[in-house]
């Protein structure tokens, strides 16, 4: 948090900078998330997650960490007395939910939409601007950091959300929280608790081993046991 005895040194400044942030259009404010999130060649996100489905009027809450490196490996681990795990090593995908699925984890290949389709973050900040049509969603505080939102709307019908919200933050480009609908009526909200780029993650980060006596299901079939 600034000082408050430079406030009267910087107040010309801060509002020349406020004026350019306020008038910026919300495409370029959407460019600057996708620049930061490339120009990253890690990242490490700690962040809560809310998932409300409205056929069921369900909502479940969870915490976890999402960990990635640069260009094929992911970590998702959710925390609780059966974690959840979600890990691409870079050649396979493996989706581990002993939470709800207990007794079996999925292999999928890596590469393609695999991936995108446990990172909704990534999924959206590795496309162009012009695969969306932009609009503004006004500015808030989310998790102490100054932030402009913009909502997302697909041009594709074939896309994996029909819409999307994405809260960037003034300073650095990062996304502080992300709420985006599927075609399906479900809707996700994830804020971001702490947000880091370029870090070292541990190689081990990215491995999987399947557990003893869990059933791994290659694809629609299993292969192992």
């Amino acid at each position: 948090m600034r000082s408050c005895y430079i406030v009267s040194v910087l107040a010309p400044a801060m509002l020349c900078v406020t004026a350019s942030l306020g008038a910026q259009r919300p495409e370029a404010t959407l460019q600057r998330a996708i620049a930061a999130y490339a120009n990253a060649e890690t990242i490490a996100v700690r962040f809560d997650q809310t998932v409300t489905n409205p056929l069921t009027d369900r909502t479940l809450t969870s915490s976890g960490e999402l960990m990635r490196r640069r260009p094929n490996h992911l970590s998702i681990s959710f925390g609780g007395t059966n974690p959840d795990r979600i890990v691409a090593d870079g050649t396979n995908l493996w989706v581990y939910l002993p939470s709800s699925a207990p007794g079996q984890v999925i292999r999928l290949p890596a590469a393609g939409e695999n991936g995108m389709l446990v990172d909704p973050m990534g999924q959206i900040l590795s496309a162009p601007v012009s695969n969306y049509d932009v609009t503004d969603a006004g500015a808030s505080v989310v998790s102490g950091e100054a932030t402009h939102a913009v909502t997302l709307v697909p041009k594709s019908r074939t896309a994996l959300f029909t819409k999307a919200t994405l809260w960037i933050d003034d300073t650095d480009g990062l996304v502080r929280q992300l709420e985006s609908t599927e075609p399906s009526g479900l809707v996700r909200k994830i804020t971001v608790t702490r947000f880091r780029t370029n870090v070292t993650i541990p190689r081990s980060t990215f491995q999987f081993t399947p557990p003893p006596n869990v059933r791994v299901i290659d694809g629609g079939g299993m292969v192992g046991g």
